[in-house]
């Protein structure tokens, strides 16, 4: 048996429509096609791929995804993306508290945040494509953001 690829996440959440709306007003994900479960959810889209789904949390249970728990599990979502200048924007003008660092040797362009739910979601932007240098690459910090 040999894995191919990463199917989906999902994240359960008693904040539906904010966490569907951050998905896909901030990080760009499109709704698309979901099984006719018998809960509410969705499943958001990259192209033709639903990589993350949204299922309903029990609003009187124990959260079953938690900022508290990163780090001691699954620590964030990591997605490739492009054009660094219109995210930063979309950040910006969403109030949305991230952190931007250069990696991998100046090669790799990472930007952390959270979701409405506290889960981490990480962008990585090729450097060369966004036209980075470390020498014209400006540092975003923001406490307890990133790896």
């Amino acid at each position: 048996m040999g894995i191919t690829e990463l199917n989906h996440i999902n994240i359960r959440t008693c904040k539906m429509e904010e966490t569907k709306d951050f998905f896909v007003n901030i990080v760009g994900l499109q709704i698309g096609w979901r099984p006719d479960f018998d809960s509410h959810g969705y499943w958001l889209y990259c192209d033709d791929v639903p990589i993350v789904h949204l299922s309903g949390s029990d609003p009187g249970g124990e959260p079953r995804t938690n900022h508290s728990g990163r780090g001691g599990g699954l620590d964030h979502i990591g997605l490739f993306a492009n054009n660094l200048i219109t995210m930063e924007e979309t950040l910006q003008s969403n109030n949305i508290i991230y952190r931007k660092c250069l990696a991998s040797g100046g090669k790799l362009i990472q930007v952390f945040f959270l979701d409405p739910n506290g889960v981490q979601v990480e962008l990585g932007f090729d450097a060369v494509r966004e036209g980075i240098t470390p020498e014209n690459f400006e540092v975003v910090d923001a406490p307890g953001l990133g790896v």
